[in-house]
C-alpha cells in the first residue's frame, strides 16, 4: 500500500527546489540586465545568482525550518517575544486609556524591556523611561 503524503511531500519539495531554480534564473537576468548598465559591475551566472540569493536569504530573511539567522528573524511575538496571550493583554489595557495615560503605559512597558523584565503582566509603576 503506497503513502500519499510521502508523493505529496516529496512533489511539494520538488516544486520549491524547481521554484527556488527559477528565482535564481530570475535574479541572474535582471542583474545581468540592469547593474551592468547602471553601475558598470560585471555580468554573474546562474551559479552566482544563486549564491547571491542565499546570502540575502541568510542576511534578511532567514530560514524558518532551520533556525533564525540574520537580524530579522521571525519573532511570533513581534515586540514581547512571547505569546499572542500577552500581546493581546497589553491592547486590551490599552483600549480604554486616554492619550496621555496610554503614553504613559507605554513607556513603563518599555522601561520593563529594556530592564529584562520580560514577563510582566503588568508594568511597573516606579519605573519611568527617560
Amino acid at each position: 500500500m503506497r503513502n500519499p503524503g510521502i508523493f505529496r511531500g516529496a512533489f511539494i519539495f520538488l516544486f520549491f527546489i524547481g521554484l527556488f531554480a527559477l528565482a535564481s534564473l530570475g535574479v541572474m537576468y535582471l542583474w545581468n540586465w540592469l547593474i551592468p548598465a547602471v553601475i558598470g559591475w560585471s555580468v554573474i551566472n546562474y551559479w552566482q545568482a544563486l549564491g547571491l540569493m542565499v546570502l540575502c536569504r541568510l542576511l534578511f530573511g532567514g530560514f524558518r525550518g532551520f533556525g533564525h539567522f540574520g537580524p530579522f528573524g521571525h519573532h511570533p511575538g513581534g515586540f514581547f517575544f512571547g505569546n499572542r496571550e500577552e500581546h493581546n493583554r497589553f491592547h486590551e489595557q490599552m483600549k480604554n486609556m486616554p492619550w496621555e495615560e496610554r503614553r504613559e503605559h507605554i513607556r513603563r512597558h518599555m522601561a520593563d524591556f529594556r530592564n529584562g523584565r520580560f514577563n510582566t503582566q503588568e508594568p511597573s509603576s516606579g519605573d519611568n523611561a527617560q
